[in-house]
């Protein structure tokens, strides 16, 4: 099975897990817990990575961080290799202690930050044996639970030196302040009388990233273009498939057909005898969709044609708008209408 895409930028958002290797427990005490949270702190200081939310469990936990560096590789291996090397010590045992890699979730912070840091703040009640208590207890549970970031929230007194408060309270709450922070505990005991079932988990696209349409593209055009270009085997194809559904020729075609006057039908055949909205159809697909899939696999929908006759077109397109003002406005007309 393939593994997930490590998407990494500057300023990216993210939802970790890492849970024990056979889910086994990684804490076997509070003396774990709190060489834990130093680890975290460590880490956070040495690679700048700003942890917004978190929760220790019994056999894993949850980070909601935010990589100013676009280094959450070096971040996560540094915390995990630490935390096992003196959890091994301690306990004289060898081997690995996390089950494989952590999970990480690429979030568009637009959409889903306070959903995620509210689903990540309800673990503590979330676990099967206290599902049928009453609510006040559960409230009461999470505001006692002394592994969680939420206490820090609502009381000042319960803070951590290594989390970062102020960006999802102003989000939920407006700011770092007796209202704001009020504000984000109704949010959150709101997700324990609404229905602590409901989760963001089936949003997640790939397995990597949970966001609107315009995030995911955006995520496309601007960090995955080049990795999906030399992406090595189908494998890692797979989940850029996932992410970006194969591209559709047609809407384009239909679109550069209003504008020249020639039916669909026409403009798709290989040889058509409309030379000029011809290569604006392949241009423009060539523009909107490299990156996507290969160029092989778009040019097998339009004719089909080879991806050197691809580049050779919008080459010899781009020749053209160069000398000519008004066909290269309509071409960008074209493309920017599209884009939409």
């Amino acid at each position: 099975m393939a593994r997930p895409l490590r998407i990494e930028f500057p300023g990216a958002w993210y939802h970790v897990t890492s849970r024990g290797n056979e889910r086994k427990s990684i804490f076997s005490d509070d003396s774990d817990r709190r060489k834990f949270l130093e680890i975290v702190a460590s880490s956070v200081e040495s690679y700048r990575v700003q942890v917004h939310a978190y929760v220790l469990m019994a056999n894993h936990f949850h980070l909601l961080l935010m990589t100013p560096q676009g280094n959450l590789q070096s971040f996560m291996q540094r915390l995990n290799t630490a935390y096992t090397v003196y959890f091994n010590r301690r306990h004289r045992r060898a081997g690995h202690l996390l089950q494989g890699r952590y999970k990480a979730i690429l979030i568009d912070v637009d959409s889903h930050l306070a959903e995620i840091s509210r689903y990540l703040h309800l673990n503590p009640v979330r676990v099967k044996k206290f599902s049928n208590q009453e609510i006040d207890f559960k409230k009461k549970l999470l505001f006692n639970y002394p592994w969680s970031s939420y206490p820090g929230y609502i009381s000042l007194r319960k803070r951590h030196r290594f989390v970062t408060y102020e960006v999802i309270l102003s989000v939920v709450g407006g700011k770092d302040d007796a209202r704001g922070r009020r504000a984000y505990r109704e949010f959150v005991l709101a997700g324990i009388a609404k229905d602590m079932n409901i989760t963001y988990w089936k949003d997640v696209r790939g397995q990597v990233v949970v966001g609107s349409d315009e995030f995911v593209n955006w995520i496309l055009e601007q960090v995955l273009k080049e990795q999906r270009e030399k992406a090595p085997g189908e494998k890692v194809h797979g989940y850029f498939n996932e992410l970006f559904p194969p591209v559709a020729v047609e809407p384009v075609a239909e679109t550069v057909g209003e504008k020249f006057e020639v039916e669909v039908e026409e403009l798709l055949r290989k040889r058509s005898k409309h030379r000029q909205a011809r290569r604006f159809l392949l241009a423009l697909c060539y523009d909107l969709f490299r990156g996507r899939e290969s160029l092989s696999e778009i040019g097998a929908k339009l004719g089909p044609v080879s991806a050197a006759a691809l580049c050779r077109n919008r080459k010899i397109l781009e020749d053209e708008l160069n000398h000519d003002k008004r066909l290269a406005r309509t071409y960008r007309e074209i493309l920017n209408g599209l884009r939409l």
